[in-house]
């Protein structure tokens, strides 16, 4: 009798599915959060490289030399290009403007980030007249919400991760 009642719970397979899925719905929503996650931060990153480039324009023409335009009002322009991101746009972002005479000059400049937090003074904005070589780079810390990422895509002791853009160039003879 025993035998039977066992034979007949083995062959038993209500229920299978409901276990089969619970075993792989974790790691199937982890995924799909990563992915989602990931594809932000592509689109941060090619809208940053955008809003860079956009607003570089405006030092290699001039513009930002004859407005006097500050760092802040710098940010600012990356960030109208950028309106999709809210209103905390220009709190997460750091610029680093530099000139030269000439493209052999372009040197590394300090690491912006030391300790896993950005160095406020490894940061100048320093805008060239007519003909200087331009270095502009541009950093956005996005936080980061899937677990697990931060280890590939954290760069500050926050585990947020650290977008960039750069723009070099020379302006244009103003």
């Amino acid at each position: 009798m025993r035998a039977r009642l066992a034979d007949l719970h083995l062959k038993d397979s209500r229920g299978s599915a409901a276990v089969e899925f619970a075993l792989v719905a974790g790691p199937l929503i982890f995924l799909i959060c990563a992915c989602v996650e990931l594809a932000l931060i592509f689109l941060v990153s090619v809208s940053l490289d955008n809003a860079t480039d956009i607003a570089s324009r405006n030092i290699r023409t001039g513009l930002t030399t004859q407005a006097n335009t500050s760092v802040e009002q710098f940010k600012q322009k990356i960030c109208d290009q950028m309106s999709w991101l809210g209103d905390g746009c220009t709190s997460n972002l750091q610029i680093d403007v530099r000139n030269y005479g000439t493209f052999a000059e372009l040197t590394t400049a300090p690491p912006p980030i030391e300790d896993g937090k950005f160095v406020a003074a490894n940061f100048v904005y320093l805008v060239g007249l007519g003909s200087r070589v331009q270095l502009v780079r541009v950093y956005y810390e996005w936080p980061l919400i899937t677990p697990l990422l931060d280890g590939a895509l954290s760069r500050l002791g926050n585990h947020n991760a650290v977008i960039t853009a750069k723009a070099v160039f020379r302006n244009e003879p103003f």
